[in-house]
């Protein structure tokens, strides 16, 4: 029994050092692959390239307003009395010295008839005090005395003709009758609101624009309206003024000016879209797609000696298509744009097209 149980524990310290020992033998055979793999030379990496060169960078500057009349204003009574007559009503077109409104005259032009006679009876007296004069009949007092009755009788009969006119109560402006605040029989007081007259036949919008891109915004230049009412048109403005002086959120007034004699014309109060085209001075501008990261921290792969070099760049002006670069590379870089996620810097790059 004792040699058998000698026997049976040689036989399995055979079998488990021939365990080990095949073991080893695999793990030499895994490394020595592993290692074959590892000192494999990695194949370039297909990307595609672009040089940095000299261009401009076509953008737009967009902002909103509202669209205004070019003239608006409300009609102010200048007298006082009961409306006889209403020529114009809502809604109705009024030319410029048009009558809108009358209101009752009789007191008034009996008061302007009485200052007109009252002035020709000082012209009258005049010429009988300048006879008198010529012969010493009168004193030359008394002749300048008349004189100045005469000015008084002319200035009153100026204010009386005024009052007279001003019962015609006139449109200062062409324009539509927007809103209308009397009523015919109605008794009007000085200073009393008559109705609001709207030129539309050109409209303006005021607009904010920041500093950073006032300097790209000329007076003169045509700029695109947008209107949501019409979504498949586009209207042409006039930038026709700049304020010279930002407001206190650092933005600056611009004045667009807009025709508004198309089929359908547009209305005031309606909200507009205003596009400023601007085109940069040369600068130079890589394709927008070889930016890695954000627009924040800007980086590029520039290709030097074959390898991808992971760069540091200083971004200025963009659009959907390129960016300028202030700093960071320069004229005929070759700048990665495609195939960047296949890269972390320093790897063997093939330019394909």
């Amino acid at each position: 029994m004792k040699v058998l149980r000698t026997v049976i524990i040689s036989v399995i310290a055979l079998a488990i050092l021939g365990g080990v020992f095949f073991q080893l033998r695999k793990n030499k055979r895994d490394m020595n692959y592993d290692m074959t793999i590892a000192s494999r030379k990695v194949g370039a990496v297909p990307v595609k390239a672009e040089k940095a060169h000299m261009s401009t960078i076509d953008f737009t500057i967009t902002t909103n307003g509202v669209l205004e009349a070019n003239h608006q204003l409300t009609v102010v009574s200048e007298t006082q009395g009961k409306i006889t007559h209403l020529y114009k009503h809502l809604g109705d077109y009024v030319q410029k010295g048009e009558v809108i409104a009358k209101v009752e005259d009789e007191t008034i032009r009996a008061a302007e008839m009485v200052a007109e006679a009252n002035v020709q009876q000082h012209e009258r007296d005049i010429k009988r005090y300048e006879r008198l004069s010529a012969g010493d009949a009168i004193t030359k007092h008394d002749l300048e005395e008349a004189k100045i009755g005469l000015e008084k009788a002319k200035a009153d009969f100026i204010k009386a003709k005024k009052a007279l006119d001003n019962t015609s109560i006139t449109a200062p402006i062409s324009g539509v009758i927007n809103q209308k605040f009397v009523t015919e029989g109605q008794f009007l007081a000085g200073g009393m609101q008559v109705c609001e007259i709207v030129d539309n036949h050109q409209l303006k919008i005021h607009v904010k624009v920041d500093g950073d891109n006032i300097y790209n915004v000329q007076k003169g230049e045509e700029v695109q309206v947008v209107v949501p009412v019409f979504p498949d048109r586009t209207f042409h403005g006039v930038v026709t003024a700049i304020a010279v002086k930002a407001d206190k959120t650092m933005n600056f007034d611009v004045e667009i000016t807009l025709d508004n004699t198309q089929k359908i014309p547009l209305k005031s109060g309606l909200y507009a879209e205003v596009n400023f085209p601007v085109k940069s001075k040369e600068c130079l501008v890589i394709p927008k797609e070889s930016i890695v990261g954000s627009m924040v921290k800007p980086q590029v792969f520039v290709i030097e000696n074959n390898k991808a070099v992971l760069k540091d760049i200083v971004t200025g002006l963009s659009n959907n298509h390129n960016v300028q670069v202030i700093s960071g590379i320069k004229e005929g870089d070759q700048v990665i744009y495609s195939g960047q996620l296949n890269l972390s810097g320093n790897e063997e790059v093939k330019v394909i097209q």
